[in-house]
């Protein structure tokens, strides 16, 4: 207080008139305030993009051998087949 009361008489002093002077540290406490509140809300909303990702990767549905990939016999013989159609290349001199 003391200090923003030395800023208003030292304006006052060079010319400005005294309720400006003395409003210019409302007005600059109030720039900060908003410039701090700016950047609360932007890291906010990256905190919560972060936890919606979080929450997505969580739930994602990543399991990658639901389509039951495996090595078996089957119509095209003995291969890598996923249902029923054979997946790999196969050896073509296979079934001779």
């Amino acid at each position: 207080m003391r200090g923003e009361r030395r800023v208003s008489n030292w304006l006052a002093s060079k010319g400005m008139p005294a309720g400006v002077a003395a409003a210019l540290p409302w007005v600059v406490k109030l720039a900060v305030l908003g410039v701090l509140l700016y950047a609360a809300f932007w890291l906010a909303l990256l905190l919560v993009f972060a936890i919606v990702a979080a929450w997505a990767a969580r739930n994602a549905d990543l399991d990658y051998d639901s389509d039951q990939t495996e090595w078996r016999m089957g119509p095209a013989g003995y291969g890598l087949y996923r249902e029923d159609v054979r997946v790999d290349i196969g050896d073509p001199c296979e079934d001779e």
